[in-house]
């Protein structure tokens, strides 16, 4: 199980689905950095495995992505060749277990790490195990993709542990409706070879009760334990609270694309007035106006080390009046000119 947020603005997801989703796109031919810029991110967002990005941004990608290229299985087929390294510390543990078992418990157990959007859990019947997973945010067309991904990335992890496990499902099961096209209800069951069932109460995974007691070819227990420690720390690092700068930061950051929020919009976000906001923010040593300037310097600076947008369509991309006021803004954080600092070919400020 994880703590998981029901704000779209507050959500993420971790980097390492981000690095796989540009993968795939750029071994198709896609114009990956386009749908970066589009959803307000850039290649430093994925220098960070480990890095959390937010689900608005993930959301405006595969929007992007169906829209472009006309795929309403994105997320099925995103799952498709994912590897154990996908999974980071999830992935490590899992190839170290004993047992099948083992697997579901590490799955269900370390969730968080991967994201925040969502609870992972398992249900016991006779003879059959349900691992459920449960999306708890965003529109209802980003959760049948996110449903799909992950369900589908477990069944492709799954295999990939157990290959000689020919009948390694019982089914799955979609809450979603069934598709009205033939051919889509068809790539669901040639994807997961095993019947698939839609409107269903859960979205899960049935696996056989038998096959928790499968051998792993690679267990190791004192592997296991040493990855598990660091997995824990991860995990209890990741579950602690955001501090109220930070939560600002991540509502900025994922709001920005769309227009500057201001003061009241991220208080509303965060379910407290604006003089309150203020008034934590200075106790806390800072102040919205600052904070503001630190995202939108760290996304100036990004774009103008990797994009070749100009600097009048960036000024325009942060919210700027004039490219007037974006050069005497920009001087005055960074103590250069944008055109001097991209001649620089930096990628970030360090401030």
């Amino acid at each position: 199980m994880s703590t998981t947020v029901k704000n779209p603005a507050l959500a993420w997801i971790s980097a390492r689905h981000l690095q796989h989703m540009m993968a795939r796109g750029e071994a198709a031919g896609l114009a990956m950095n386009e749908l970066l810029e589009a959803a307000g991110l850039n290649r430093t967002s994925l220098a960070d495995a480990d890095g959390l990005i937010p689900v608005t941004a993930i959301e405006s990608m595969l929007a992007a992505l169906a829209r472009r290229h006309g795929d309403p299985l994105i997320g099925l087929h995103l799952a498709s060749d994912i590897q154990p390294a996908t999974f980071g510390a999830i992935g490590y543990i899992c190839q170290a277990c004993s047992t099948f078992g083992d697997v579901l418990d590490v799955v269900t157990r370390y969730n968080g790490l991967l994201s925040n959007i969502g609870t992972t859990s398992m249900a016991f019947h006779p003879g059959t195990v349900e691992l459920r997973w449960q999306c708890s945010t965003g529109s209802a067309e980003f959760r049948r993709q996110a449903t799909s991904y992950v369900l589908g990335a477990f069944v492709v992890l799954a295999r990939l542990l157990l290959p000689e496990e020919k009948n390694l499902l019982k089914a799955v099961h979609f809450t979603q409706a069934r598709p009205d096209d033939a051919r889509q209800v068809r790539e669901y069951f040639s994807f997961f070879r095993s019947p698939v069932y839609f409107g269903k109460a859960q979205d899960a995974v049935l696996i056989p009760a038998s096959a928790l007691q499968a051998k792993m070819h690679h267990g190791d227990a004192f592997i296991k334990d040493l990855l598990e420690r660091h997995a824990l720390a991860l995990l209890q690092q990741r579950e602690q609270p955001l501090s109220l700068t930070d939560s600002v930061r991540q509502l900025l950051g994922a709001m920005i694309i769309d227009g500057v929020p201001g003061k009241a919009v991220i208080a509303q976000q965060l379910g407290t007035s604006t003089r309150s906001l203020h008034r934590r923010l200075q106790e806390a040593g800072s102040g919205y106006q600052h904070i503001l300037d630190q995202v939108r310097l760290e996304m100036a600076c990004a774009r103008l080390g990797e994009s070749t947008d100009s600097i009048h369509a960036i000024a325009e991309q942060l919210g700027f009046s004039s490219h007037q006021s974006f050069l005497r803004w920009f001087r005055q954080q960074a103590g250069s000119t944008p055109g001097a600092y991209r001649k620089t070919g930096k990628t970030r400020h360090e401030h």
